[in-house]
């Protein structure tokens, strides 16, 4: 054990991440994070999606600043929602694939 550690390894608290010891909160963390990682994604789909009209009017986004912050929320939820999908299908593979 080096002077310089801050913590002994037997009286460490276990992270929110640790899906045996917090399930349900490593669910959610895992989730939150990689919905704020596809949400750029999303809200960039989106906004390409919304101009890529050929016969669009020249100033789609009126208020851009309020469509900017709806566009966001919906990227995040749809991106939560993408998210819960894929951490569910990912531990649901690792138990099938540990289990053999």
């Amino acid at each position: 054990m080096s002077i310089f550690t801050t913590d002994h390894p037997l009286t460490t608290q276990p992270s929110w991440f640790d899906a045996r010891a917090f399930p349900a909160l490593s669910f959610l963390c895992t989730s939150t994070l990689l919905a704020l990682a596809f949400t750029p994604l999303i809200l960039a789909g989106l906004y390409f999606w919304l101009t890529s009209d050929i016969g669009a009017e020249p100033r789609p986004f009126p208020d851009p600043w309020f469509d900017f912050a709806i566009g966001s929320i919906f990227s995040f939820v749809v991106g939560f929602i993408c998210a819960s999908f894929v951490v569910t299908i990912y531990r649901l593979t690792k138990r099938v694939l540990s289990s053999r």
